[in-house]
């Protein structure tokens, strides 16, 4: 439970957002990425088992032995529905960016960049001038479903809640544009701000739909039996 706990908290508040740091601003102070990830490794690393033994989670218990096969040998089914999430993440990440942040003429500004004028237009450019960017958020649809499968298995109640327990965490990132900060003008930092929290949001939802009858049939056959 620690460890889950210190994975999903790092994952969601520092990893995740640090990641399109390091590829987009460009302008950080010497030094500063680094002591971004350190904090974030103290702060989950602190919380995380501080979390679970105030909630009374911590306790010794015999384990259960259980057979986790099914979550190794049904490897066709996780590639379809991981590439599902990889499809659905793209077209997100690109339709939001582009019909919120990028229509703003403060984002335009500050990244140097124009509105071609329609969405596919866009996607040309992006893909004749950074097509590293698709693989960038191809890797980081797949480490959000790596921090959303913990988050379901632990959901002991109905597949909508494990699907808004999900979703808030995801649109939890952006928390932290909220705060003023001397590289983002206040336009651009709000702009992205709406833009993330509506596409993490609903994409959160996605990534339950598309796993929650798959983890639930793997943890059916290790014993598990999570009610989603």
């Amino acid at each position: 439970m620690v460890l889950t706990v210190f994975l999903v908290l790092f994952g969601v508040s520092t990893l995740m957002p640090q990641i399109e740091t390091a590829y987009f601003v460009s302008r950080l102070p010497p030094g500063m990425l680094p002591r971004l990830f350190s904090a974030g490794l103290i702060i989950a690393a602190v919380f995380a088992p501080l979390a679970v033994l105030i909630l009374g989670k911590i306790r010794s218990r015999t384990r259960e032995a259980r057979n986790d096969s099914r979550w190794s040998t049904n490897l066709a089914a996780w590639i379809v529905r991981l590439s599902l999430i990889v499809v659905a993440y793209l077209i997100i990440y690109f339709t939001f960016g582009y019909f919120i942040a990028w229509k703003s003429e403060a984002v335009r500004s500050y990244y140097g960049g124009n509105d071609p004028g329609s969405f596919i237009a866009q996607l040309r450019n992006v893909a004749g001038s950074e097509p590293l960017l698709f693989l960038l958020q191809i890797l980081r649809a797949a480490l959000w479903a790596a921090i959303a499968i913990p988050v379901i298995r632990m959901m002991k109640g109905k597949w909508w809640e494990a699907g808004l327990a999900v979703a808030l965490l995801f649109a939890m990132t952006s928390s932290q544009l909220l705060i003023p900060n001397p590289l983002m003008p206040p336009e651009v930092r709000m702009a992205h701000l709406v833009e993330t929290v509506t596409s993490n949001f609903l994409f959160g939802w996605l990534v339950v739909l598309i796993l929650r009858d798959l983890i639930r049939r793997a943890d059916g056959a290790s014993g598990m039996h999570t009610r989603l």
